[in-house]
């Protein structure tokens, strides 16, 4: 077994998803990223929000914290992580009647996201951008970003690109996003010039290559893995792998799992690489995956909790399932840690907490 397996196995207990369902904390909800709509914005600048302070006194400090939380809400925002990769974190944020232009206020370096940051993760953005005006309509989300944001280094060019439409199309409501800057459209990016006309979750992030793929003839696949932070509690890092074309992009993806990160990362394997899928099937929006009893071998006839939830997660982002059934030799009777996963589990609405 390897040294990153056996460390991840000591650890991996400690990370924690903000879910809907039982296994990752209190039940919000049923259906992924249930977070409030955005509205539209108006073309006006808008500087960075201000964080909720709040002081409490012995006597009023049940009262106070209450209505700290009813004032706030959690946010996907996405930031970069000590070696670079763009993950996402859930912090939270005050309340706002347009939570998408906030959201990318968050993700700009020397902004208020700064003070929320666990070590070594940095914000994104470029210094000092501002956000002149968003529009939504019919899944398309147009910002228009002030001149700051052209100032960045070449090489978080596409991290940038990235992070902003992860972060955007965390939205239900968003599937779409175009950049204006200073008023104008952009087909590329200032720098690198990488395209950013209509972007999707569909260009991937963190991207990566396999062995022998000819790009034109390829499948990209997300697939979650894990870093560590520097106090050595475990989260999710999103990668997106360019495979060689495959007509079953479930299958592709839990086969890509089980091969573990690319060699040279920092990044932890969540499942034995001679674990074996017997099959994966996508159904009325759930996923039923099929595992030999390799998956049980983490804990006492008990799966690992962090390779289930980077199979959820990697199988709900790559399929449009909102669930998924774990079976083990065909029977639906996977437990991890105390928690019974013989019903679809929902896919969480939010991943990795900002207390990291």
């Amino acid at each position: 077994m390897s040294r990153k397996y056996v460390a991840m196995s000591t650890a991996l207990s400690t990370v924690i998803l903000l879910s809907g369902c039982g296994l990752f904390g209190p039940e919000e909800s049923s259906s992924p990223q249930q977070i409030d709509p955005p509205q539209m914005s108006q073309s006006k600048p808008l500087g960075p929000s201000k964080e909720v302070t709040i002081e409490v006194t012995p006597e009023e400090g049940t009262e106070k914290e209450m209505a700290a939380v009813e004032q706030s809400v959690t946010r996907p925002v996405y930031a970069l992580d000590p070696d670079g990769y763009v993950v996402p974190l859930s912090l939270s944020l005050p309340k706002s009647a347009e939570p998408a232009t906030q959201m990318l206020t968050y993700m700009v370096k020397g902004g208020p996201v700064e003070s929320m940051l666990p070590e070594g993760f940095n914000a994104v953005l470029p210094e000092g951008t501002k956000i002149l005006g968003m529009t939504i309509k019919e899944g398309v989300a147009t910002v228009d970003f002030s001149p700051e944001f052209g100032k960045y280094d070449p090489k978080d060019e596409r991290k940038i690109v990235d992070a902003l439409t992860f972060a955007l199309t965390s939205f239900n409501t968003i599937k779409e996003v175009n950049v204006w800057i200073n008023g104008y459209p952009q087909d590329v990016m200032p720098v690198n010039g990488t395209p950013i006309s209509s972007l999707t979750r569909e260009n991937g992030i963190n991207l990566e290559l396999t062995n022998n793929v000819t790009m034109g003839e390829t499948t990209p696949v997300t697939l979650y893995f894990q870093g560590e932070s520097a106090d050595s509690t475990n989260y999710y890092v999103p990668v997106t792998r360019l495979i060689p074309r495959s007509e079953d992009p479930a299958l592709a993806t839990v086969e890509e799992l089980i091969k573990g990160p690319k060699q040279g990362t920092n990044l932890f394997p969540v499942m034995l690489p001679t674990t074996k899928i017997l099959g994966v099937q996508v159904e009325n929006g759930v996923a039923v995956v099929n595992f030999d009893d390799k998956l049980l071998s983490f804990n006492d006839g008990k799966a690992n909790p962090a390779a289930l939830d980077s199979v959820l997660l990697s199988l709900t982002e790559n399929t449009g399932a909102g669930k998924v059934q774990f079976m083990v030799n065909g029977k639906a009777n996977v437990t991890a840690g105390d928690k019974d996963f013989s019903k679809p589990v929902s896919r969480p609405d939010y991943v990795n907490p900002s207390k990291l």
